[in-house]
């Protein structure tokens, strides 16, 4: 071996040993999913599962026990039982679409808007990230999906969170929604959901048909909640919304590490 190849060689090892590795730790650190009530996840459950399947680390918060969402089909009282099914239902979301880790706040049900709680939120939220210390958080945006409050508060303060603190300020934050255009042409459902303006939403994350499947399955777990016929016509509704693609709009615009979420996704 000539000394010009030593060199080389030695230049290569020294520039290995001090380059950073913020941009290989990026792209394997964990996602970080929040919401406000068990079944929310749906609007990203074919993006968990893909995640997942291709080996990423995911988590899921929920914010909200659920206790208040009572059907007259499932005939399961409001508090302490229905909360109790609904833990139950986000477990089973959650294995169904790989999650490493459900994390359940507790939080009141349509309670969320008292300083306290709100306070609560924000330090659970902030110890959460702390400790997962995600490449990315994915939430709800102002429309916060159906439009229920606890959806927009839960949001809110998750976006309060990364912007109040400069530690996470390389952590890329994402609103899950789907395309105004898209939903103006989907089938009826009920539950529907507030849209964003297909431009806006920059990062287009494509799945596959298992992917689908898994999202089907997952929220099949939420039998408290719909009927089969009711998940049926919102699978269809979500189906054509998402065309093969969970849609984020990145908060600042763009993406930190434009490789988030591989080669095949969008940041447009």
């Amino acid at each position: 071996m000539d000394m010009q190849t030593i060199r080389h060689i030695l230049v290569a090892a020294t520039l290995a040993a001090i380059l950073p590795r913020a941009a290989v730790a990026q792209s394997t650190r964990p996602i970080l999913a929040v919401f406000a009530h068990p079944d929310d996840e749906r609007v990203i459950g074919p993006l968990l599962s893909r995640l997942a399947r291709e080996g990423r680390e995911t988590h899921l918060v929920i914010a909200t026990d659920g206790s208040q969402g009572v059907t007259a089909f499932a005939g399961i009282a409001a508090g302490p039982p229905l909360a109790a099914a609904r833990v139950e239902e986000a477990n089973c979301a959650a294995k169904r679409l790989g999650v490493r880790q459900l994390h359940l706040l507790g939080l009141p049900d349509g309670g969320l808007a008292k300083f306290e709680v709100l306070g609560r939120l924000r330090r659970s939220l902030a110890a959460i990230v702390d400790s997962v210390r995600p490449a990315a958080i994915i939430t709800f945006g102002p429309e916060g999906g159906t439009g229920h409050p606890d959806h927009r508060l839960v949001g809110d303060v998750m976006t309060q969170v990364v912007q109040g603190d400069a530690r996470y300020a390389k952590i890329d934050l994402l609103y899950a929604s789907l395309p105004t255009e898209r939903l103006r042409t989907a089938p009826p459902a009920n539950p529907t959901v507030n849209g964003m303006a297909e431009s806006l939403l920059t990062v287009r994350v494509p799945f596959e048909a298992r992917d689908l499947a898994a999202g089907r399955e997952e929220f099949a777990c939420h039998k408290s909640q719909y009927q089969p016929a009711q998940m049926d016509s919102v699978n269809k509704y979500l189906a054509h919304a998402w065309n093969g693609t969970v849609w984020l709009r990145p908060w600042m615009g763009t993406l930190h590490d434009r490789g988030l979420f591989g080669s095949r996704a969008g940041d447009r």
